[in-house]
């Protein structure tokens, strides 16, 4: 029972997942879609319980398997790059028609919403998967080279702030809609999440360089 535990919380993670993108692609601005917004909020934060369980199991019970070691961070990644993905989508920009976006935010700089009423751009999206596609890439090569890859803290604080975000513009979006203070902080917390993504990458650039100097040695 304890190897099963940590296994069927991942697996019940990527039920969760499956449900949350449904739910995104579903949302239209409006009372339903608020209610929508909410559900794939609860969706999120329960996968989220379930990821830190995950971790907390399987450390406690020492317990390393080959499902775990690869879906686990799989769908820790589909979840967040979905996510940031989905909500770039033809439903989340701003129509002058749909009242319940509201006239403030479709005043404020091109380049801090790029027309999106969750403030995620196409580019941010790209970067994201850039960032994730660079530390698969170094795993891949330093585990091929019998090198233990461990998530180092500026991951964890990376998936923290990123989780926190699409949070943030999910609760935003469904009950705060037209309150200014709640639409600058749902657009701190998106470009935060950029930026811890784009400064773990760079971190990783590192052990990239380690891994080709030893290659070389």
């Amino acid at each position: 029972m304890n190897w099963k535990l940590p296994n069927q919380l991942t697996i019940a993670r990527i039920v969760l997942a499956g449900a949350f993108f449904v739910l995104l692609g579903l949302y239209r601005p409006g009372a339903e879609g608020a209610i929508l917004l909410n559900v794939a909020f609860g969706l999120y934060v329960v996968a989220g319980i379930t990821d830190v369980l995950d971790g907390y199991f399987a450390r406690k019970w020492n317990i390393v398997s080959a499902f775990g070691r690869i879906a686990d961070p799989f769908v820790d990644k589909v979840l967040v790059v979905g996510a940031f993905a989905m909500l770039t989508g033809s439903n989340f920009c701003f129509y002058p028609e749909l009242q319940a976006i509201g006239d403030y935010e479709q005043t404020l700089p091109h380049w801090l919403t790029g027309e999106m009423a969750s403030s995620v751009q196409a580019w941010m999206v790209v970067a994201i998967m850039s960032r994730e596609f660079i530390v698969s890439a170094v795993r891949g090569y330093s585990e091929s080279q019998g090198i233990k890859f461990p998530a180092t803290p500026a991951g964890k604080i990376k998936m923290f702030v990123q989780s926190v975000a699409i949070c943030g513009v999910l609760y935003q979006l469904a009950n705060l809609p037209n309150v200014p203070w709640a639409i600058n902080t749902k657009i701190i917390m998106v470009w935060l999440a950029v930026i811890a993504t784009v400064a773990s990458g760079l971190a990783y650039v590192g052990q990239i360089r380690k891994a080709i100097n030893s290659d070389k040695d």
